[in-house]
């Protein structure tokens, strides 16, 4: 993307110049140039707001580009980028975004992004909008270790079923490539933290042990078929019976 879709004068009559100066200031520590990809669809009431968000930030930063996409009449496109609601915005191919964010927010994204919590970001956003198997890509390969690890830690059961479909999708690509995870993983079972001290956390987490299939995690899960909670024990058993297999 070259050209944003949109020029300056359309731009102005979406946005408050207020709002474009805040974006402004909190826009100052972006240093390289930056891609928006907008997918809307007509009808869509939450849409303008979204159009406003990414036209301010626009506005405000020569370094940004805009393109707005109406999914309905670019279906290979939205197909392309697993666009399954809309706004959907795509930051530079890989930071997705579904419903509206705010300008401030969407500015604050743009340049946490570059700093050290950028795979953070991007790998959560892969998770929450479905793209499971960009997520499943950069689980593998060891980009997003840290930031799987973290999001499992303070997982919802809701999330975490997404986060067992890209732990799956990503063995499929490199079997042994979760064993990184492993330490980590028994470490937070057995400490103090939200994976110890949750009952269904803790049958998960003994679950993707034993869908990992290292055997470090052994003595770990023989302790857990002893654990109080029933259906802990039992999950702590097939992953001890997938070990053996």
């Amino acid at each position: 993307m070259t050209e944003p879709i949109l020029d300056l004068e359309a731009l102005e009559e979406l946005t408050e110049p207020e709002e474009v100066r805040a974006a402004e200031r909190a826009l100052e520590p972006l240093e390289k140039d930056t891609d928006i990809l907008l997918f809307i669809a007509p009808g869509c009431p939450v849409c303008p707001r979204q159009v406003r968000s990414v036209a301010t930030v626009a506005l405000a930063n020569p370094r940004i580009a805009v393109e707005i996409v109406d999914a309905s009449r670019e279906p290979e496109l939205a197909a392309r980028y697993e666009v399954r609601a809309v706004p959907t915005t795509v930051v530079d191919d890989e930071l997705v975004m579904v419903g509206v964010v705010p300008a401030p927010e969407l500015a604050w994204r743009l340049v946490e992004r570059q700093g050290p919590e950028a795979e953070k970001m991007v790998f959560a956003s892969l998770v929450e909008s479905g793209r499971h198997a960009d997520a499943a890509e950069r689980l593998a390969d060891g980009r997003a270790t840290d930031a799987f690890l973290e999001l499992w830690s303070r997982s919802t059961l809701e999330s975490r079923m997404g986060l067992l479909l890209v732990a799956e999708e990503a063995l499929l690509l490199d079997p042994d490539g979760l064993d990184d995870l492993v330490p980590a993983l028994i470490a937070g079972l057995e400490g103090e933290g939200p994976l110890a001290d949750d009952d269904a956390r803790r049958g998960d987490t003994a679950d993707l042990l034993g869908r990992i299939g290292h055997p470090d995690a052994r003595p770990a899960l023989e302790r857990l078929a002893g654990d109080p909670n029933p259906e802990v024990a039992e999950a702590a058993e097939d992953a001890l019976e997938e070990l053996e297999a």
